[in-house]
């Protein structure tokens, strides 16, 4: 059974590495994704002079965006993928306040207290030790600089095409191909644990009434032919499923869901 897009990021540099890029380059032109990815780098409060770091930085989009918008603020982004890193450094070019690194979230190459705010986005929910993450976080963090992190809480995810019991099914797969699936609410509790105080949560909910779209995010098709592999569902239930969840994207039936969980803080305890 090849993998999923869900279970694709832990490796990004698999087979999967150039749906990996479509996934997170379509995403990034939807209006919820820049909505709450804008809500998010507001809650570090960027200011001229800082140095802020993106964990987990992916292709760079968000601090390509932000070191146009920042030119005083310098930008660091570190993530563990070579190919990631290496599509981060061609986009942005020669921009003087941005800099690209390869490295592990749970030890990044940073020195303790180098950075005045750092954030995480949608990549919790696939490394090993997210605790660990958010400790390396608030090291490189100086004292009274702010950490924020964004993940989905997959509990919440939701698909409905008119029909309940495959929908759920289908739904069901894709929140157990998620190594950690659960981040979302758990964001907090973790922070506070990294001495991470005065902490806000925010809840960005997401949806969607078009099945082409939800496929590139949440790579329906794919988890639902998963489905009939693993002899959950019939090959042929999976076959009418799609052709009902056609149908119903185009009389706006369709419905995919899901809740990203933002929390912020304060890095006090070093």
């Amino acid at each position: 059974m090849t993998t999923n897009i869900g279970a694709g990021f832990r490796d990004a540099d698999s087979e999967l590495f150039d749906k990996l890029v479509h996934c997170l380059d379509f995403a990034n032109e939807l209006p919820f994704f820049k909505a709450y990815k804008t809500h998010s780098w507001e809650s570090l409060k960027i200011e001229p002079g800082q140095v802020i770091l993106d964990v987990a930085c992916g292709t760079g989009s968000d601090l390509i965006r932000l070191a146009a918008e920042y030119p005083a603020t310098e930008f660091i982004g570190v993530d563990r993928s070579e190919n990631f890193i290496a599509i981060a450094k061609e986009r942005a070019g020669p921009r003087p306040n941005i800099k690209f690194f390869l490295g592990d979230a749970q030890k990044l190459p940073l020195e303790d207290q180098t950075v005045h705010a750092a954030r995480i986005d949608r990549s919790l929910q696939h490394v090993e030790a997210p605790a660990a993450v958010l400790q390396e976080m608030a090291r490189v963090v100086k004292k009274g600089g702010r950490i924020v992190a964004c993940e989905p809480d997959w509990e919440t995810f939701i698909l409905f095409n008119g029909e309940l019991d495959d929908s759920g099914r289908i739904a069901g797969f894709f929140q157990r191909s998620i190594r950690n699936r659960l981040i979302g609410r758990e964001l907090a509790s973790l922070m506070n644990g990294c001495g991470v105080e005065e902490l806000k949560t925010h809840v960005h909910a997401y949806w969607t009434s078009k099945l082409e779209e939800a496929d590139v995010i949440f790579d329906v098709r794919k988890v639902a032919d998963q489905c009939a592999d693993a002899d959950l569902i019939a090959r042929e239930d999976v076959d009418n499923w799609w052709a009902l969840s056609e149908q119903a994207s185009k009389k706006g039936i369709f419905f995919a869901a899901l809740n990203i969980v933002e929390t912020s803080g304060v890095v006090e305890n070093v």
